[in-house]
């Protein structure tokens, strides 16, 4: 914006005349600019006072259902996590989803192995090198791993969305073959060893939903199949990765 200069004299500053008949108008823009900046904060704020007031029952009621849906008709086994923990997600009186400061014995809960939801850390920001990951932190970049995550960190993953595979092999072709796979994927996904299930085994889980076998039943088209169906579908938080 230009600045009208004065003379050094003090004399009154001249003007372009503007001609009387069907010149331009100089249109007011500052006031106009302060009429749309107030309507874009009058939005905003609306927006937020809306997604405020939204009862968390009616914000989770996609989430909760797919928790708790027991379709024997979709890909892997149904994981109860709302029967283990006495909750559901995003409910008023408990959620299957706490964040916790601490480790987290999910089989002695009941869940899974490898689990599929449940509590699960949240402290911040992990970095990409597991070994390195600060305690508690959570969820996970997403991507191929060839150090295990710990469980509590990968269960944030899932509620974001995403799935994990993981795998407790030494053949080499296997975990080469699934790094292509996930390499292949669009979406969240993630790759990891897992040592604490069954020997020469593979899983694959997304939010209360797991498929499990041994190496010998592996096939790419299995893996995709539960990817197809389960991988963004429970994604309660409306993330863009998904």
């Amino acid at each position: 914006m230009s600045r009208q200069r004065r003379r050094a004299g003090g004399g009154s500053s001249r003007r372009t005349p503007v001609p009387s008949g069907g010149g331009t108008r100089n249109i007011p823009m500052v006031p106009l600019l302060v009429i749309v900046g107030v309507a874009v904060v009058a939005a905003l704020i609306g927006y937020l006072i809306w997604q405020q007031g939204k009862e968390p029952g009616t914000r989770f009621a996609s989430a909760v259902k797919i928790e708790a849906s027991e379709d024997p008709e979709l890909p892997g086994v149904h994981v109860d996590l709302q029967g283990i923990y006495d909750a559901c997600y995003g409910c008023d009186d408990g959620t299957t989803a706490p964040h916790v400061s601490r480790d987290v014995d999910y089989v002695a809960d009941g869940n899974s192995n490898p689990p599929a939801g449940g509590p699960h850390w949240g402290s911040g920001g992990c970095g990409n090198d597991p070994e390195a990951a600060p305690r508690f932190c959570g969820p996970a970049p997403w991507g191929i791993y060839r150090e295990p995550w710990a469980p509590e960190t990968l269960i944030h993953n899932m509620e974001h969305g995403g799935a994990i595979v993981w795998y407790n092999t030494t053949d080499q072709s296997i975990i080469d073959d699934l790094e292509d796979l996930v390499k292949d994927i669009r979406g969240p996904v993630l790759l990891t060893p897992y040592l604490d299930m069954e020997d020469e085994t593979i899983a694959v889980t997304t939010w209360a939903r797991i498929d499990k076998f041994p190496v010998s039943e592996y096939s790419q088209d299995r893996v995709d199949d539960f990817l197809d169906v389960h991988n963004c579908r429970f994604n309660p938080e409306d993330l863009p990765d998904c």
